[in-house]
């Protein structure tokens, strides 16, 4: 910014993005809701912030939040990459299954192989990136005692997080991981979100990984 008028304007546009941000994430809280009421299930059990950390507070009752030097400025953004934890649920033969859809608001840091998180330079243009939902959903049978899989570890890998990605079946230890990627775009309306749905039931089914219907 070169002058007091340049730096008005580019106020003006955040201000605009944060409305716009604002706009977004209730849209995105209503798609949530309607996934799990598609999909019959309990409740959204509870959300897990990635890609940068939380704004915490302090130990004691009352603690402002921990504002430091060096801190990123992406623990501030919350919905840039969310997870939604859809539950547990035990299945008619005893099996287990849990269920994830996690919120990329934008692929752009995944869609390079070798970049900086802070770096939003080395990103991929906005218009190479997408916004895109991916499911996580894991079978466990009833012999196996314990998950086998970090979320984490899945959300943060870029075969998964990019664009380019659509589904994937993977085995581990007994247990299976069925994960779908859907463009944000699909969800446009319920027609298209039930389309979707009904298409991620299908590929679940076809794999062998929980046998479910829309209600």
């Amino acid at each position: 910014m070169e002058n007091q008028e340049e730096l008005k304007e580019a106020l003006c546009d955040v201000r605009r993005a944060h409305r716009i941000i604002y706009s977004y994430q209730a849209r995105m809280l209503d798609l949530i809701n309607f996934i799990v009421a598609k999909l019959d299930l309990t409740r959204i059990e509870g959300a897990t912030k990635f890609f940068s950390n939380d704004v915490r507070r302090g130990r004691k009752d009352n603690a402002p939040l921990q504002i430091f030097n060096g801190m990123w400025a992406w623990d501030f953004v919350y919905p840039y990459l969310m997870e939604y934890y859809l539950g547990e649920y035990e299945e008619v033969n005893g099996d287990s299954s849990s269920i994830s859809v996690i919120q990329y608001s934008d692929t752009g840091y995944f869609e390079k192989s070798d970049n900086s998180r802070t770096d939003i330079d080395s990103f991929a243009p906005e218009e190479e990136s997408i916004s895109k939902l991916l499911f996580i959903i894991e079978k466990k049978p009833k012999k196996i005692k314990n998950w086998v899989w970090d979320i984490e570890d899945i959300v943060m890998d870029k075969q998964y997080a990019s664009k380019k990605h659509t589904s994937s079946v993977v085995d581990k230890k007994g247990c299976r991981q069925g994960i779908y990627s859907f463009p944000i775009e699909r969800f446009i309306d319920e027609k298209s979100s039930v389309q979707a749905l009904q298409e991620f039931l299908d590929f679940c089914k076809d794999n062998d990984i929980v046998n479910w219907d829309l209600v």
